[in-house]
């Protein structure tokens, strides 16, 4: 075989390959620079990875968008910078969920079992967020596969939501919305930017 033909093909596909994928994710993350100017945030920064960055009412913001492939189904992800009291982490029920997870914080008992896990260093917060008609409606609407999930750090809210059934801009913007309804009506403060 004629060795420098064939490196040449290899390094040709190689080329052809990187610029497939840098395109993708130029418009991925132009899409995604309209949808968070759309939303109202202000000082969008983005990066070739796929993660747009900026400030909404006095919060940091941060959207990204990653799987896809083998690395499960392709996910959007918000998150935002706040100081919250305690770890929280809710997600949609599966049929057979075992429920079983040795990290994070413990299952906490609600009114809302059956549709939905509850897990989390505080109860009251718990009650609290689940308590608020605007949340529960909208995490009904956005929490819909077992994937999807609502997580409250200390740091930050961040919402995840997969993007199977639905486009990229709209599960980016379901996921916006939840982690901001959740920000607004539980009225968290802005989290330092040293820590």
């Amino acid at each position: 075989m004629n060795e420098p033909g064939m490196v040449l093909l290899y390094l040709g596909w190689l080329i052809v390959i990187l610029v497939v994928v840098v395109v993708v994710s130029l418009r991925r993350v132009k899409a995604m620079k309209a949808a968070a100017q759309k939303a109202g945030l202000s000082g969008i920064r983005a990066n070739l990875i796929g993660r747009v960055s900026g400030s909404w009412r006095g919060y940091a913001v941060t959207w990204r968008m990653f799987g896809g492939g083998r690395s499960g189904p392709e996910r959007a992800v918000v998150e935002i910078r706040a100081s919250t009291p305690a770890r929280l982490i809710i997600h949609r029920r599966s049929k057979f969920d075992l429920n079983f997870s040795p990290f994070g914080p413990p299952v906490v008992q609600t009114a809302f079992d059956g549709d939905f896990i509850v897990r989390s260093d505080d109860a009251m917060l718990a009650e609290r967020l689940l308590g608020d008609a605007k949340i529960i409606e909208e995490m009904r609407a956005g929490l819909l596969q077992r994937m999807d999930r609502l997580e409250i750090d200390a740091r930050y809210v961040r919402a995840t939501r997969v993007t199977r059934p639905l486009t990229r801009d709209e599960a980016i913007r379901s996921a916006w919305k939840l982690a901001s309804i959740v920000v607004e009506q539980l009225g968290l403060p802005p989290a330092s930017m040293s820590a």
